[in-house]
């Protein structure tokens, strides 16, 4: 698409000369790139690319809102730079009705990563956490999920604490997976519903602990949209005597493991606590501390830009340039996996997809042109083969896909994964496995 601007003439000068850097070694790989290698590796043809390209150069106000099919491949942190770079060409970043729109899911998603559970915590928020509860903090990297994965499967994990979440499940490769999580000894999982999780690669000692969801919480809570807005959460619903808040069990684990700890966990035990905590530590949540009181949603600072003030060293954005990725098709189909509307997260509600008009969760969507490849039709078996593993005679079905390309529904189809992960975001290539289908004897 930049090459196609490129072409028409369709770039911000100004904006570009005021705004950013980078710009020329951009623009010289964009021209060093040639039609033929992008028609080729992309799967797409130049005449549907110029189309995209004259629909923003008319636009006044594009957003850019991504979801994980831009992220979960091995260069999806690149795929997320040459968005901004899309948008940096029309100027596009730092003013009203236009930007980059990241959707992250709901508050379980968005709101961790705001408090800073995430791979690289920022040299201030450190500083602050260390000054707000007075004691020095470690600066050796932690396990992102994948690496503690890893770690579990080498024997190096004696034990776990899950909060929520389904660990089996969301990671590829399920055998590896099961295999990997079996090497737990302990593990201790804070649930508000069961899942695979609990049942799978369980050799060690395995214990459920249910607790309480976000509206049944006795305290009030807060959760963040996918939209940056923070708002609280009065919940008090009473669905099961006896189940506990996971904050509270958190603080009678944290005091048993650590009674000497110069942090008082004992305090965290009142939800307000942890509000002022986040609030006198993390940018942008000063609003936090009150809304006990002022009960009013609000917006987490600096998160929308309506001016062009880039928070970088030299307070310009930078173009950034990538290599092409590595071409490495070892065989016929790229498989990417997708949801149904039937599932939250990895927990699944109902067999059929309302969206693609499927009857079963063991399925693979194909494209008019690969079903006659192949020499099936729709409703007929097929088994799908990659080098980690098989799918045996899922049910094939009619959709709109380009040649080469097809889908499978997750987690159902972990098993066919790998778990080499992108090197920056150490996110697995769910959308991106190569895979061969084979007919079904009949």
């Amino acid at each position: 698409i930049a090459k196609s601007l490129l072409a028409g003439d369709w770039i911000d000068y100004a904006f570009i000369e005021r705004y950013s850097e980078g710009f020329e070694e951009f623009i010289a790989d964009i021209k060093a790139t040639s039609w033929a290698t992008i028609e080729t590796r992309s799967g797409v043809s130049r005449r549907e690319i110029d189309d995209v390209a004259v629909i923003y150069a008319a636009s006044q106000a594009t957003v850019f809102a991504w979801g994980m099919g831009m992220t979960h491949h091995l260069h999806g942190v690149s795929n997320v730079e040459y968005l901004a770079n899309l948008a940096l060409l029309r100027g596009m970043i730092g003013r009203r009705g236009a930007g980059l729109l990241p959707l992250r899911g709901h508050s379980n998603v968005q709101g961790i990563g705001t408090i800073g559970v995430k791979p690289v915590l920022p040299d201030d928020v450190f500083a602050a956490l260390e000054a707000h509860c007075g004691v020095p903090l470690p600066r050796k990297p932690g396990w992102d999920t994948m690496a503690a994965m890893q770690a579990a499967a080498a024997g190096n994990v004696d034990a776990a604490v899950l909060l929520g979440g389904n660990l089996f499940a969301a990671n590829p490769n399920t055998e590896w997976a099961s295999a990997a999580l079996d090497q737990i000894n302990f593990r201790v999982a804070l649930t508000t519903t069961l899942n695979q999780s609990h049942i799978v690669g369980v050799a060690g000692e395995s214990i459920v602990l249910p607790v309480a969801a976000r509206d049944e919480e006795t305290q009030a809570t807060t959760q963040e949209s996918m939209f940056n807005y923070v708002r609280l959460s009065d919940g008090q619903i009473l669905r099961h005597p006896g189940v506990r808040s996971e904050v509270a069990i958190l603080v009678d684990i944290a005091q048993r493991l650590l009674p000497d700890s110069p942090i008082d966990f004992g305090a965290f035990a009142e939800h307000q606590k942890i509000r002022e905590a986040i609030a006198a530590t993390i940018p942008g949540m000063a609003e936090l501390a009150d809304i006990d009181i002022a009960k009013r949603e609000f917006h987490i600072a600096q998160r929308v830009m309506h001016e062009p003030n880039f928070n970088t060293a030299c307070g310009k954005a930078h173009f950034r340039v990538r290599p092409l990725p590595e071409h490495r098709e070892s065989r016929a189909y790229r498989l990417t996996t997708v949801r149904t509307e039937g599932q939250f997260n990895s927990i699944i509600y109902e067999e059929h997809d309302s969206y693609r008009r499927t009857d079963t969760r063991w399925a693979v969507l194909m494209g008019r042109a690969d079903i006659d490849k192949l020499g099936t039709q729709p409703g007929q078996r097929v088994t799908l083969r990659s080098t980690h593993g098989v799918m045996a005679a899922v049910k094939v079905f009619e959709h709109d896909l380009p040649a080469g390309n097809v889908m499978a529904y997750y987690p159902e189809a972990n098993c066919l994964t790998g778990t080499d992960v992108d090197p920056r975001s150490q996110t697995p290539a769910f959308k991106h496995t190569a895979i061969d289908i084979l007919p079904v004897e009949s």
